[in-house]
């Protein structure tokens, strides 16, 4: 049952098709689907629709040199290729296309295949909770690994030599 006064996932605007991608992660997509009217989050399995690399956000800032949050967002939807990015405190996780552990070779961050991860709405874009820093814009469009696995080591340069 939703909250009261609360929009269901189904009526927001524009995410219906984002939601029903990403809700078919779990094996059960109505399970995800209430969550998410429920409490605005959803754990999804990590490995069917995609992975996530979990960075800490202070190395993602470091990387990009600022951590004003609409500047690390338009910065990483350019850099990441418009993939997804969801925000949990003081951590990152960029979602990527599965499968792609053995490429992972950033010096931090950790790649995660196995598991769970705590998924946001698609429309949950701010604080306070966990929120995406950088939205799905359209189902199945994810990170190129690549291209966190530069904005980690970025990141991992600043901080050890003192840049930041």
């Amino acid at each position: 049952m939703k909250p009261t006064g609360q929009t269901s996932l189904h009526e927001a605007s524009g995410g219906a098709r984002i939601a029903a991608w990403l809700a078919h992660a779990h094996r059960t997509p109505s399970v995800a689907e209430e969550e998410w009217d429920a409490r605005r989050v959803a754990m999804l399995p990590l490995g069917r629709r995609f992975d996530a690399v979990r960075i800490p956000a202070e190395v993602v800032h470091a990387g990009l040199g600022t951590d004003n949050r609409d500047a690390v967002g338009a910065l990483l939807s350019t850099m990441l290729g418009g993939g997804p990015v969801i925000q949990d405190s003081d951590t990152v996780y960029a979602l990527v296309a599965p499968g792609q552990a053995e490429k992972w070779a950033a010096p931090t961050g950790s790649y995660r295949w196995r598991g769970w991860l705590t998924v946001p709405r698609p429309d949950q874009l701010a604080e306070p909770g966990v929120h995406w820093l950088t939205e799905m814009s359209r189902p199945g469009r994810l990170c190129d690994l690549d291209a966190v696995a530069r904005v980690a080591a970025r990141g991992f340069t600043a901080l050890s030599e003192g840049r930041v």
